[in-house]
């Protein structure tokens, strides 16, 4: 989002995947492992649903990498909806069982059995706060000229190998039966 837009919508996909964290974390302190446990049709549904996700995510890059008529670089639409930025992060963050059950096991692990509405809050923040960290560096880094530059020269066979990358671990997400 960043190299192809800007870093604000960069910055609102980092938001979007911020708020998914968050939506994660709370569900995580309410104790989304145990049920996970006691209704494994749920854990199923977002699996299946993440694991098509990332296809779907990964044909349309392939496509878009057979598509493409040049090797430079060209930015896409500056213009680009930052609610669609926001939307993205979100998705993608949701969609994904193994930030579920990292945050959960995270509850699991580090805290006590039942821990304090203070504890699950700060513990919240705490998770949220280095999301926002790491991925505002990787979106800072990514709108830097130079960067952005050496990227594009690259971009076309990234964009093909992220796209057949996420539509081998879609399918692996599909048949693990972990």
């Amino acid at each position: 989002t960043t190299v192809n837009h800007s870093r604000l919508s960069g910055m609102f996909t980092v938001l979007g995947t911020c708020t998914g964290t968050i939506i994660w974390a709370v569900v995580g302190y309410f104790g989304i492992a145990y049920l996970f446990t006691v209704s494994p049709w749920l854990y199923i549904t977002l699996k299946v649903a993440g694991g098509s996700y990332l296809i779907y995510l990964g044909i349309k890059s392939v496509i878009n990498f057979y598509r493409s008529t040049t090797k430079v670089y060209e930015p896409q639409s500056r213009q680009q909806k930052l609610f669609n930025s926001w939307q993205t992060g979100l998705t993608t963050n949701l969609l994904n069982p193994k930030t579920a059950i990292f945050i959960t096991s995270i509850f699991a692990s580090a805290l006590p059995k039942e821990p304090s509405l203070l504890i699950g809050i700060l513990s919240i923040i705490l998770m949220t706060s280095i999301s926002l960290l790491w991925y505002s560096i990787v979106v800072f880094l990514f709108s830097s000229e130079k960067i952005s530059h050496h990227y594009g020269q690259i971009q076309n066979r990234i964009q093909g190998f992220a796209g057949a990358a996420f539509i081998f671990f879609g399918t692996k997400l599909l048949l693990d039966n972990k």
